[in-house]
């Protein structure tokens, strides 16, 4: 459904490591964990591969080194269908992100930057041509945001902000993307109001909207699904049920999916509803870039 889609995607490329426990360890605690692996990761990575998974053409716009990690990670996108001929090589450490997870599948996660913090902007935004959709995330350098986004929106391409991590951003720079969708802990950064009630969703939201001019601000609001605001009025649209396993990149997928759905149909509650899906099927493996559902399961998920 989405194969003619174009979409890009300028944002971090990390080598993950998962650390898997019962109980996340205290101040001054020492706990044994349950197992660890390496898995391919970075929210730029994990929303191309979610993209990709569901059928789109996708090039990814970032950077790594030239190191053991930064090969295995472009080799990863190009063996999802990826065209990575805008990830430059040539950064000084490949991007690494500590993923803790803990007995109920929560996850908490350390991100160390490295070469995602040297894109260079103007060449990211060289790159953003011939499509239909960009997506950013909030784990590159402020000016590389900023930029592509102004750049796709003066080319009237779809542009889809995703707040992770969370951090002070100045989303001012940059206006009239078509959606804005932070979590529940990037939506307090970003207005000091923790989305915890229908009333502080909505004050939270028309904060977002003043501040970003984007079309529709949509808050990712965890196991209580998703609220869309259109500047007038908020819509919730609950969760699909989920054994949850793994929170890890369950936001990517929503974002991911709600985009395309949006390109396609044009409809924010359509596109919404998918990105919740995608999110129930994420959180129920165990895993970054191999939690992402193909467009087959997607379409016959009911939770």
């Amino acid at each position: 459904m989405y194969k003619n889609i174009r979409a890009a995607v300028v944002g971090s490329i990390n080598m993950d490591i998962v650390l898997n426990m019962k109980k996340v360890p205290d101040v001054g605690d020492n706990v044994l964990g349950t197992d660890y692996r390496y898995a391919c990761g970075g929210k730029g990575a994990n929303q191309a591969i979610a993209l990709s998974r569901l059928g789109a053409s996708v090039r990814m716009i970032g950077k790594v080194a030239d190191d053991a990690n930064g090969k295995k990670l472009v080799d990863n996108l190009i063996s999802n269908g990826i065209d990575a001929s805008g990830v430059s090589v040539d950064g000084t450490q490949t991007g690494l992100a500590a993923i803790i997870v803990d007995g109920d599948g929560k996850n908490r996660i350390i991100v160390y930057e490295g070469a995602n913090a040297e894109i260079d902007a103007d060449k990211a935004c060289e790159e953003i041509r011939d499509i239909d959709l960009l997506m950013v995330q909030f784990e590159t350098a402020e000016d590389v945001v900023v930029n592509s986004i102004n750049t796709a929106v003066k080319k009237g391409i779809t542009t889809v902000i995703d707040c992770g991590p969370a951090k002070d951003f100045n989303l001012e720079a940059m206006q009239g993307a078509t959606v804005i969708t932070p979590n529940e802990s990037e939506t307090q950064m970003l207005t000091g109001v923790y989305p915890d009630s229908e009333e502080n969703i909505e004050k939270a939201s028309r904060i977002l909207y003043d501040r970003s001019r984007a079309k529709y601000v949509v808050l990712k609001l965890g196991d209580r699904g998703c609220s869309i605001f259109d500047g007038k009025e908020i819509t919730i649209l609950p969760s699909y049920p989920a054994k949850v396993v793994d929170t890890t990149a369950a936001g990517d997928c929503f974002t991911a999916a709600m985009a395309l759905e949006l390109v396609r149909s044009g409809d924010i509650y359509k596109a919404s509803d998918m990105g919740n899906r995608a999110g129930g099927i994420a959180v129920s493996r165990m895993g970054a870039d191999v939690s992402m559902p193909t467009f087959k399961e997607l379409s016959e998920f009911n939770g």
